[in-house]
Formats: structure tokens, sequence, C-alpha cells
């Protein structure tokens, strides 16, 4: 395998060494211009060499795509810890879980063989492992603890000691996002890929994992999809079940988790749409003794919670009862009940006022009230760093935001993407702003840096008068579009590594080569209006610059951080990074042109400091750096509905427990405290 994989890289390099260097000594003997045909002769030979670095950095790349095991341990890992992680905050202080039950709810047809009647959490491996086919749809209502249930496969199936490394890995994806018109193979590659980047994921590797059966789809929140106003045609949940009864593996169909509310799966259910070959589970309600070992395992005082326990005793299918049957709800109770003063450490309010609570709704709204101040309050680190009020208004800002989604529109209605927030602050307002701050930087900029070249001939003129409306038309057409790009990352701690920078050098190479070549080709063409030589300076730059952005940003590129706040960090990085090399660049050609060319006595420390800022405010801001910009733009025109440091703030929020993360989005704890929060914007 590796001679034949050399030997053929040797036959090609012999003949391309062959052919330059025939075409090399043609050239120095017909070509009429001498300092022309110079060049080329020296150009001709490189050609192989830029081959053989091509060569190599193809065969990297398959190397590091057909590692595929390596990848599987390595992702395995990586979820194993940020899942442990998501559990231990949707559980909250003490780590203390319900063991709820669950029953199966038979189907008319195609269901899974192997499903027991009755489970628990605490059996939630075993059960799923029996199922054949091993597919499962994880049924409930509202904090019944679906999503918690998921969390607890997921890291049972990845720590089983029977787990062999042939097992498929199980991650988690929300639904909320997905636009059903992508297939449902190539959307679980491109999660894969975008959750997983900073582990070295690339999109062939998610690609071949996916294909490859290597991922197991946990498909959390098939309920969120649609709205209830949303025709049943329509639905994408519907459309989302189509695919995943659609999805076979080599044995037959593919395995596949997927989380729903009971309403919603049974409505879907009703028009005989339900995924098929699998069991459906249901979560029942917690029980009365099981609600008391909860609130008395999380409280300091159990004494203050006997009112309330008795009721469960006494009136068991009372308000109360059924208000807090669900997981969800008796964690809200522990939080806001546990809340005490700062100064004092006195409780600030008994559990027994809950028994004054007339009707289910009013116990949810008490709860969703006070749950928000408790849970600041009982932040780890800083509890004061904001207001109660603060953090309600801002957060009900976003929720209200969240609400006026629609299933047809790209955003999702549970994520927050600190990138995708700026419509909430106007989107003509805010494309506006960043159109118009996009064309005074780069009016002032163009006319100052391309003053030298106006000077002189009416062909030098034209050109730079045709250069300024190029980039001037370019950046305000950027700015200006509706839709965003992804951002780009930035990592350069990745190049502590000897691999990265084996690769890095690698990727260089070809991009200097081919930079070189455009260069040239771009000098060549230049000097009909500026000279050859000026015409070669400016060419070379232009190569030279590409190569690098080539090499150096592309490698760098490769990386997606798991932190829902870095994406827009690493673009905004990667926007300077690139104005700072293309600034460089222009420095340096522009005191080359001034020096040898025109006489000019301007400095190059002057001319390199002029061109780094130009680089790096317009190209890196305005021209590469698309979401990062419209973010800091975004934060300009909503100041007083949000905080300045959105992304610090939703962290200190996730810390509280208020919002959890779902990939490099933010989400509410729950989506009842999302929903109570758009309706309710003050305290």
């Amino acid at each position: 395998m590796t001679r034949s994989r050399t030997r053929r890289p040797a036959a090609i390099y012999a003949v391309l060494q062959a052919v330059t260097v025939m075409l090399a000594l043609w050239l120095s003997k017909h070509f009429q211009v001498a300092r022309l045909g110079a060049t080329l002769v020296a150009l001709a030979p490189t050609l192989p060499g830029a081959y053989l670095t091509w060569a190599a950095y193809r065969d990297d790349r398959r190397e590091a795509a057909a590692d595929t095991d390596t990848k599987v341990k390595t992702l395995a890992a990586v979820v194993a810890a940020a899942e442990t992680r998501q559990r231990a905050q949707l559980i909250g202080p003490g780590a203390h879980r319900i063991d709820v039950t669950f029953h199966q709810r038979t189907e008319p047809a195609n269901n899974a063989t192997g499903a027991a009647a009755h489970g628990r959490l605490t059996d939630i491996v075993s059960y799923y492992q029996n199922l054949r086919p091993a597919r499962l749809a994880i049924t409930g209502e509202p904090g019944a603890g679906k999503t918690l249930l998921a969390l607890d496969l997921i890291l049972g199936l990845l720590t089983h000691p029977g787990r062999t490394d042939a097992a498929p890995v199980p991650v988690r994806f929300s639904l909320a996002d997905w636009n059903t018109e992508q297939p449902l193979q190539e959307w679980l590659a491109h999660q894969v890929h975008q959750q997983f980047r900073d582990q070295g994921i690339t999109l062939a590797d998610a690609t071949t994992l996916v294909n490859g059966y290597r991922v197991l789809p946990v498909l959390d929140g098939l309920d969120e999809m649609d709205t209830d106003a949303t025709p049943a045609g329509r639905r994408r949940a519907a459309r989302a079940l189509e695919q995943l009864n659609a999805y076979q593996d080599p044995t037959g169909i593919a395995p596949v988790v997927l989380t729903c509310r009971t309403t919603q799966y049974a409505d879907l259910a009703g028009l005989d749409l339900r995924m098929r070959e699998a069991a459906r589970i249901q979560l029942d309600d917690v029980s009365p003794g099981q609600a008391t070992a909860y609130l008395t395992a999380r409280s300091t005082s159990p004494d203050r919670w006997q009112p309330v326990i008795d009721t469960f005793t006494t009136a068991p299918g009372g308000t109360l009862a059924r208000s807090l049957a669900t997981p969800w709800r008796l964690n809200l109770a522990a939080t806001a009940y546990e809340e005490r003063h700062p100064d004092t450490l006195a409780y600030l309010r008994e559990p027994d006022h809950l028994l004054t609570l007339a009707s289910p709704s009013a116990v949810r709204d008490h709860l969703l009230a006070r749950y928000l101040p408790a849970a600041a309050q009982q932040h780890p680190t800083r509890p004061n760093h904001y207001r109660p009020d603060q953090t309600h208004h801002w957060l009900a800002a976003l929720a209200a935001h969240l609400a006026t989604t629609t299933p047809t529109s790209t955003a999702s209605s549970t994520d927050i993407v600190l990138h995708q927030l700026w419509p909430m602050a106007g989107p003509r307002r805010v494309r506006t702003a960043d159109t118009l701050l996009a064309a005074l930087l780069t009016l002032a900029f163009t006319t100052l840096i391309l003053s030298p070249f106006s000077l002189g001939s009416q062909s030098r003129q034209t050109f730079s008068a045709s250069v300024a409306v190029l980039l001037a038309l370019g950046s305000i057409w950027q700015p200006s579009r509706a839709r965003v790009p992804e951002p780009q990352r930035f990592q350069p701690q990745r190049l502590r590594s000897p691999t990265h920078l084996r690769r890095l050098a690698r990727t260089i190479a070809v991009g200097l080569v081919f930079g070189l070549v455009f260069g040239l080709s771009v000098g060549f063409s230049g000097g009909f209006v500026f000279g050859l030589s000026v015409g070669l300076i400016l060419g070379l730059a232009v190569g030279l610059t590409h190569g690098l952005l080539f090499g150096l940003v592309e490698r760098l590129n490769d990386a997606q951080p798991t932190d829902p706040r870095h994406p827009v960090r690493d673009d905004l990085a990667y926007g300077l990074a690139v104005g700072l090399i293309l600034g460089l660049v222009l420095g340096l050609s522009g005191w080359l042109v001034d020096r040898l060319i025109w006489g000019f006595s301007s400095g190059l420390a002057f001319k390199l400091a002029f061109a780094l800022v130009f680089g790096m405010v317009v190209v890196g801001l305005y021209w590469l750096s698309g979401a990062g910009r419209r973010y800091l733009v975004f934060l300009l025109c909503i100041r007083g509905r949000l905080p300045w440091r959105l992304g610090t703030f939703l962290n200190w929020a996730y810390e509280a427990g208020l919002l959890r993360i779902s990939g490099v989005a933010y989400q509410f704890r729950h989506r009842e405290l999302q929903d109570w929060l758009a309706a309710h914007p003050t305290p």
C-alpha cells in the first residue's frame, strides 16, 4: 500500500520535471521579453514541487479521515464528559435524582420486540439493549424527565462494562433547528462536525462516522419542531418521522432514540405517523412516595416540608399533588423554597404557602416567578453579579424573541445562538447600521490607501478609481445581506501540536506556490497599467497574501469550540488575523512601490502601521468576519434591552441553572420557563 502510493507520485514527478525542463529551455530560446522569459524559466521547474506538496497534503487528509476508530474513541470521550456536565446541571445541587418509572405504550403495528411492559430510570440501559431493533421513542408530559432519561441512557451506554469498540457512540441532537428538506444523514453529519470540530472531527470524518453507523442518533424534542397551529401536512415533525422510518443500516432499520411530549406524539400517531419498528414508552407521574423522598433529600430542614408531604399522603389526587407530579416542578419547588436571605441566612418563605394556591396554573406561576431569583441567589461563584430584576428583563426579552420565530424560519424557537440574535434589534435597523458603518470605514481607508496610486497617468487614476469603487461595493454588499455566514474558527493554540505544525507547513507551502503563480499572472497583466515592476510587486503581494491565507487561516480554521460564546469570539479573531496578514503584505508592498518606483520618502513603520490598521478594520471586520461583525452591530443597536457583555451574562445564567447548553447554543432550562418569561416581561 505504502509503496504503491509512493510510486505513483514519483512517476508523475519525473514526467512533470522532464516536461518543465523542456518548457524552460524552449522559453529561454524563443521568448522575446527577457525579464518575462527569465521569470517563467525560473518558475516552470517549481511545478513538480507544487504537485508533490499537493499530493502530500491530499494523502495526509485521506489518512486523517480514514482513522475512524480513533475518531470514535475521541467522540465517545467528549460526549461522556459533556453529557455528564449537562446531567449535573439538570439535576441541580446535591445530585438528587428521582428514579422515575415508565410503561410501554403498544402501537397498533410495527413495535420493536423485547420491550418490557414497565421499566425505570436506573434500568434504562438494559431495557434499551433488549430492543430489536434498537429504536426507542420516549414520551411524557412537560417536565416528566424525558431529556434526563435520554442523558442517563447515553451515559449508561458509554460506560457499560460490555461496551465494545465497534459499538456506536450515542450523540444527542436537538431537532428544533432541523430543516427537514435536508436528508437525515447529511444533517447528522453536519451536526457532528459542528459540535465536535475542536476534537478534530472534520466534515469528512463526521460523514464517515454517520454513514458507517458509528453514531447512534438521540433526537431530542420532536414536539419543538412545530407549533399547534401548523397544518398537519406542513409539520416538520411529520417529515422527520418519514425520514426516520427510511433510515436503515446494513442489518435493517437503523437504531434511533427519540423524545417527544405525549400529546404531540399522540397527535401524530392519530394521523398514522409514528416511528416504526420502535418501542414507545411513556414516563409516569412522580408518586407521592418519590416526591416525599426527593423533597426530604433536597432540603436542609425537612421538617419545613412536612405540611406539603402530609398533603401528598392525604390528597394524592389533589391540586398540589397533581401540580408537583413531575421532576421539573419538584425541582422548582425545592429551589424556590430553599432561598435564604443573603445576610441573615433566614428562609425567605415557607413551603406551607403552597397549600393556599387554588389551581395547578396558580402553583405553576407561583413557582416560576420565584425560581429565577432563587436560582440566581444560589449561583456558585457570583450570586450578586446580576440583579434578579435585570436577569428577568433580559431573559424575558430573549424568550419573547424566540417566541416570534416560525416553523418556516431558519432560526430555532428554542436555541439562543449569539450570531443569530441580530433580528431581535430590528432586521432593517441592524442591516442599515452595518452597511453605513462599512461604507464610512471603507471610504476613509480606501481614499488614503489608494492616494499614491492615483498620481501620474490617466490610466493609473482610472485604475485607482475602479479599485475604490469595487472596494466600496464589496464592503456595502456583504453587510447589507440578510443572511449571515457561519462563524469562522480561529484557535492558534492548536499549533503547539507537532502534527498540526507539520500539516500547517504543508498547507502553507501549497498556498504559497499557487499564490505565487497567481500573483505573477496578475503582475504581468497589471504591468500594462503601472509598468512591469509595479505590476509584479502588486501581483506578488496578492499571490503571497492568498497563499498565506490559504495555508495559515485554513488550518487554524479547523476548530469549533463547544462553548456557545466562542464562535463569535473566534470569528472576530479570524477576521483580525486575516486583516493582519493582508495589512502586513500591503504595507511592505506599498513601501517597496514608494521607495523603488516613485521615490517617495514615507517610512516603512508608517506604511506598515497604516496598512495593518486598514487590513484589520476593513478586511478583518467587514469583508471576512460576517458573523462576529453583525453581532457587534447588534449589541450597539440593542443597547438597553440586553447587557453589553451578553455572552458573559448567558454563561452566568447557565451556571445558575436558568439555561442549559445544547451544542453551540444556549437553551432555557425548560420550555415552560421560556414560555412563562415570554408572557411575563416584568418581574
